[in-house]
């Protein structure tokens, strides 16, 4: 059963546009070369990775939702790349978040995967 990760991460007040814009790329990016990130998808064990905007009272919060077979695995293969779009990743922790090391803390209390659902990728 896949491993499930969510980090949330406070986004430099006035900057959440300029994020938005940023995931942009990478989405088209991710469109473009499909194989590619299939590629690194498959070494790094990864099946699902969903961003969201929160929007707080204060601040707006990046929230990252991970599914991976090995999050060592995912770790260690993200670290060792040099793939454009891992390098569009990093400018995004970089120049759009507060604290890039920041990971807040979950419980995961509940995970269910349909057998039946669609086995395509697909970028949104």
């Amino acid at each position: 059963m896949p491993e499930t990760f969510v980090r949330k991460q406070r986004i430099t007040p006035g900057k959440t546009d300029a994020l938005r814009e940023l995931v942009g790329e990478l989405r088209t990016e991710a469109r473009e070369y499909r194989d590619g990130v299939l590629d690194i998808w498959n070494d790094e064990s990864l099946h699902t990775l969903s961003l969201f905007i929160e929007h707080g009272d204060e601040y707006d919060y990046l929230v990252w939702y991970v599914e991976a077979d090995d999050f060592e695995q995912l770790v260690e293969v993200r670290a060792n790349s040099t793939h454009r779009l891992h390098e569009l990743e990093d400018a995004m922790m970089e120049l759009m978040l507060e604290d890039p090391e920041e990971l807040g803390s979950f419980e995961p209390l509940f995970h269910g995967v349909n057998p039946n659902r669609p086995a395509e990728f697909i970028v949104q």
